[in-house]
């Protein structure tokens, strides 16, 4: 009962921040983007006739007035995690933050911020950075990684990977000679289209090994192994299943001319290695993106011979052998 009550404060709340909206350039709070941020200036006080230790005297809040911001990218991404399971309501949401001051449309990225000219410098130390630098309406990969591990995890599979691919919103997609640095390595922040200098647009900067990575880490676990390797049967016991997120051109990219693997009846596939050490391996008999389909048949090869499974779930005598590491070699 606590929980559930909670749960609805926090729904009443969700609506009413909906409710007081953002305000910023080009932002009159109707875009149905959810704000990040307000602030709460006290217009009515009573004192109380007590002071603090050092002598100025207390006195408690009656009235305020709530102050609104810009947009910033973190609060449609939490909202996401409200909404996952919900196709329409996420598809919705996500043409809003595209249409929305959100959006680097030079880039094809994300702001950390929309355009925060005409803000106070109570707002905090970002103002103190030009437009498109750090904290201030740069591409901040942490929080668009956050906003990109959103889409997949509500299933937004083609918005996710044309995110990625198509418009080289993520590393290794992006445009090397523009981004500056190795493909492989994360930046702490990416000078956006708002900045002043062209010669640094889309440019990386200040190598970072943290926040970015976290967030990839989800993703890559999201589109190779699915979101819960090992569930619960009715009777208790724990079973295994594997239901990836892949697309065809990780298969094969025939736009790139970049030819896929075969195995030896002609089917694509891919690996990758579970827990760093169990090669698993995809057949693509359908030849298509594989995006929440799950498999009709494993073959565990173990140091005892094959396991063959005929259905979508590994049993729970081979999922706890896979899930230990204990004499698995490989799955197909």
């Amino acid at each position: 009962l606590m929980l559930s009550n909670w749960y609805d404060q926090v729904q009443i709340g969700v609506g009413r921040a909906m409710k007081i909206g953002s305000k910023g350039i080009d932002d009159d709070g109707t875009s149905g983007v959810p704000p990040s941020y307000f602030s709460f200036n006290i217009t009515e006080w009573k004192l109380t006739k007590k002071k603090n230790a050092k002598g100025l005297p207390l006195a408690n809040a009656q009235s305020m007035k709530v102050g609104v911001f810009p947009l910033f990218l973190e609060g449609p991404t939490r909202y996401m995690k409200l909404i996952k399971d919900d196709e329409e309501m996420m598809e919705d949401m996500y043409e809003k933050v595209l249409s929305s001051g959100l959006r680097d449309h030079e880039l094809k990225m994300y702001f950390l911020s929309a355009d925060l000219t005409g803000q106070s410098y109570d707002m905090g130390r970002m103002m103190a950075f030009a437009a498109g630098w750090l904290e201030n309406q740069s591409i901040w990969m942490h929080m668009s990684y956050k906003y990109y591990l959103q889409l997949l995890r509500g299933k937004l599979y083609n918005q996710f990977y044309r995110e990625m691919k198509d418009d080289g919103g993520m590393l290794p997609f992006m445009n090397p000679d523009v981004y500056g640095r190795s493909l492989m390595e994360c930046s702490s922040f990416i000078a956006s289209s708002a900045f002043k200098d062209p010669s640094v647009v889309g440019r990386g900067f200040l190598a970072r090994l943290s926040g970015s990575t976290a967030e990839f880490l989800s993703i890559w676990k999201l589109m190779f192994i699915g979101p819960n390797p090992f569930v619960m049967n009715d009777e208790g016991e724990v079973e295994m299943q594997l239901i990836p997120a892949l697309p065809i051109w990780l298969f094969e990219d025939i736009e790139a001319g970049q030819e896929g693997k075969r195995d030896d009846e002609g089917n694509l596939i891919v690996s990758y290695k579970l827990f760093a050490s169990i090669m698993v391996t995809y057949h693509n008999t359908l030849g298509t993106d594989l995006f929440d389909i799950e498999p009709t048949k494993y073959v565990v090869h173990t140091e005892d011979g094959d396991v063959v499974v005929e259905g979508s779930t590994v049993p729970t005598a081979t999922a706890v052998q896979i899930r230990k590491m204990i004499g698995v070699k490989s799955i197909d």
